[in-house]
């Protein structure tokens, strides 16, 4: 199978406007110091090889995030609308570029690793559609897709703990035939943070 591409879909790191749940207990500059230090992990942990691509918001952050994070094959502002429009149009997108499949990820995931990716891509080369990581809020920290497949980021309530029942529901009216990888957590508030850091605590 050729070579994947990944889309990363980040916001510019400034504070009140990332882990804004995280933050009603620890603070804006400590959630946005904790959404940091998660997206610089995963960009790190990415497949080497792999044309990576930086989908971002807001669409004024181009220079702050090229800054960050350096060397992406591809930076791109999100369009508007709701998480699975620009989830939509990111994959028309990169579909259109020609890649021969799509891996879909935030910077919310702390265990994210590079065997998930080789195992989400062994899956679609044994003719799974579309690979979910599934988190334990009940959303998903990966979505490999071997297609563009638009039907899958519509509908969704996103930000609830059906987003992976919805979207696994969709894909079978869709008969696209898919799998999951191993459970992991996402953090997004400090209760998913102290089950990943068990020591955390509100900074005073």
């Amino acid at each position: 199978m050729a070579v994947p591409t990944v889309i990363y879909l980040l916001k510019a790191p400034n504070p009140g406007q990332v882990k804004t749940r995280l933050a009603v207990d620890v603070g804006d500059e400590e959630a946005c110091a904790i959404y940091c230090a998660l997206a610089e992990r995963q960009y790190r942990a990415l497949p080497p090889g792999w044309p990576m691509e930086i989908h971002f918001a807001p669409p004024e952050a181009e220079d702050q995030i090229r800054l960050w994070l350096p060397g992406a094959n591809l930076y791109a502002p999100q369009s508007d609308g709701d998480l699975g429009d620009r989830l939509a149009a990111a994959s028309a997108a990169t579909f259109k570029r020609g890649t021969c499949c799509a891996f879909f990820i935030g910077a919310d995931c702390p265990d994210l690793n590079l065997e998930d990716f080789a195992e989400a891509l062994r899956l679609l080369s044994q003719d799974h559609d579309a690979v979910f990581g599934p988190a334990r809020d009940g959303g998903y920290y990966l979505l490999a897709v071997n297609r563009h497949a638009p039907e899958l980021f519509s509908g969704i309530p996103w930000s609830t703990d059906r987003v992976l029942e919805h979207s696994l529901e969709i894909a079978r009216k869709a008969g696209l035939k898919t799998a999951l990888l191993e459970e992991k957590e996402d953090i997004d508030d400090l209760a998913s943070l102290r089950r990943c850091l068990p020591t955390a605590s509100p900074v005073p």
